[in-house]
């Protein structure tokens, strides 16, 4: 392994600065956690390789997390699966998660953010995080997957504390919370599943719920942490990028405005957020066999830590990387949503759902600017603002 060693204390003081210290080390460095990926080629690789599989649960052995609800559900989830298991994981997921699927929401999405900016446009200021960001995406997830409208703020507030999970900086002091949240989420889940048996629908749970019956290695734990990982994973990424969205474009109104005139720039200026700053920060992996990764050796048996925010500001792929720059920076491929046969399967509707929010909003207010107050989650992990006050006006 690498002996070049770069410290993940300096990357929690400046992301950007300590990362491109790293890249200008070479793909890999090593960090207190272990081996760092850095380069945008090395990290791709990373993604795509059949000789490395997810190691969540590995994370959160690091950090003291071992057992208890959310380690067992992260165990057993997506971000731990591999092989025939994940397959067939993703075969009965990618039912709902069609193309199709997601266009046929849009008109509900741009519904539900009209209602929301009803809300907020006469106030002048609002703090975007709760009025908006963690309020649509529920929706929209809660809309395709068939979550009982009356239910969907318990499953928000569900959601919003088990995002704690996935920051290991502060894992530590809200796992009792976490647990909690995750055996409640995991019992409704239960419910939720039994009532699409007696009563199917037209909707993600009914599938899952007839896919433990038709599917060969599918059963009921499986089901109910399915369901709950949806849930989860299609509230909390979306809703910190929805704020990254907010943040980032404050600083460059032009395109803002220009989203306003010309909607349909609103899915290369998505791309362009989504490569400048992710909510995701990073991903794990587990190396199933020794591996020579760019001149860097990886025993078998080692956890690994692939940056995307790395990745996404790499001089190689992107012509102007340090900069928001939608027409420059184009022709790069961003890793927001990973790469290979764990490219998020929800990439569609959290693109769907930020591309008419910024639709939306830049028809109906002027830029944001951002007020006094922030708050943000440490950049390891999910990452975002948990508090993004912002002033604007009414077109």
């Amino acid at each position: 392994m690498s002996s070049k060693v770069f410290s993940i204390t300096n990357l929690l003081a400046d992301p950007d600065k300590a990362l491109k210290s790293a890249r200008e080390i070479g793909a890999m460095v090593e960090t207190e956690l272990g081996p760092f990926v850095v380069r945008h080629a090395a990290v791709r690789a990373i993604a795509q390789s059949a000789k490395l599989r997810p190691a969540f649960s590995r994370v959160l052995e690091r950090f003291g997390v071992t057992s208890g609800p959310f380690y067992d559900w992260m165990s057993a989830s997506p971000l731990d699966m591999e092989g025939e298991e994940h397959r067939v994981w993703r075969q009965v997921m990618m039912r709902a998660f069609t193309p199709r699927s997601v266009d046929r929401l849009r008109p509900f999405l741009v519904e539900q953010a009209n209602q929301l900016i009803d809300e907020l446009l006469p106030l002048g200021s609002c703090e975007f995080i709760d009025a908006y960001a963690r309020r649509l995406p529920s929706a929209g997830l809660c809309e395709l997957i068939g979550v009982p409208l009356q239910d969907r703020e318990r499953f928000c507030g569900w959601a919003d504390t088990i995002g704690f999970g996935f920051n290991v900086v502060l894992l530590p002091t809200k796992i009792k919370e976490v647990d909690a949240a995750i055996e409640q989420l995991l019992a409704y889940s239960d419910e939720l599943i039994a009532l699409r048996r007696a009563e199917p629908r037209d909707d993600l749970v009914t599938r899952i719920a007839q896919a433990a019956d038709e599917v060969q290695g599918i059963d009921d734990n499986f089901s109910r942490m399915s369901v709950a990982g949806l849930v989860f994973a299609g509230h909390e990424t979306t809703k910190n990028q929805l704020g990254w969205m907010i943040a980032v474009l404050s600083e460059v109104p032009h395109e803002w405005d220009r989203v306003a005139r010309e909607p349909e720039r609103a899915r290369d200026v998505i791309e362009e957020v989504l490569r400048f700053r992710s909510t995701a920060t990073s991903f794990s992996r587990l190396a199933l066999e020794d591996i020579d990764l760019f001149g860097e050796k990886i025993p078998a048996g080692t956890s690994v830590i692939a940056s995307i925010w790395s990745a996404n500001r790499d001089a190689t792929e992107f012509a102007r990387p340090d900069e928001f720059a939608v027409d420059e920076n184009r022709d790069g491929v961003q890793l927001a949503f990973g790469q290979g046969a764990h490219h998020c399967l929800g990439a569609a509707l959290a693109r769907a759902e930020l591309q008419e929010s910024l639709i939306a909003l830049a028809r109906r207010m002027t830029c944001p600017k951002l007020l006094p107050g922030s708050e943000w989650l440490p950049p390891i992990g999910i990452n975002g603002p948990s508090k993004l006050p912002i002033e604007y006006v009414a077109r």
